[in-house]
């Protein structure tokens, strides 16, 4: 069975720190840091399935893998302070998808003062792009498209290592 690009990059990463301890990751502007990546117990279909049914929300499959394979992570923190790059665990998915119901939205992330979004209706209707961004203040609303799914977003946000690409231009 092939991998899923899902799958690949977080082997990727996890080779990575294993082989050089902490990942060395260019900030931009000459920095380097250094960096950590840290992985959780996966979940079950089973409790995937009851937060569905729980919620009404719906897990994209790509999603689903990789909370099959992770459970939520952080992303190139530094391994003393910490930082702003989480992906959820499934059971917090409520917690920190507290703003108005709209269109059965919910954060997936949370990227130093953004909120990673899925539209499931979006989901549901059948496009691949489901994924959008808003400022953790805002309400799902304001989330503006990011035009992509999950993995590919997962993806990019690795080769960026960390860094907010959907804002380049």
């Amino acid at each position: 069975m092939n991998k899923s690009l899902i799958e690949l990059s977080i082997e990727s990463l996890i080779k990575r720190q294993e082989i050089e301890g902490l990942i060395e990751v260019y900030w931009g502007e000459g920095e380097l840091h250094k960096a950590v990546c840290k992985f959780s117990t996966p979940v079950t279909l089973e409790a995937m399935e009851k937060l569905e049914s729980k919620t009404d929300w719906v897990l994209p499959e790509d999603y689903k893998r990789f909370l099959l394979i992770t459970n939520g992570c952080k992303l190139f923190d530094d391994p003393e302070y910490g930082g702003e790059n989480d992906l959820y665990k499934l059971e917090e998915l409520i917690d920190f998808s507290y703003e108005d119901p709209y269109e059965e939205c919910y954060s997936i992330a949370y990227i130093y003062g953004e909120n990673i979004v899925i539209n499931s209706k979006v989901y549901r209707e059948g496009n691949p792009n489901y994924l959008y961004v808003k400022d953790k203040i805002d309400q799902f609303e304001d989330a503006v498209p990011l035009g992509m799914n999950f993995e590919t977003w997962f993806d990019r946000f690795i080769v960026c290592q960390g860094q907010k690409f959907w804002h380049w231009k």
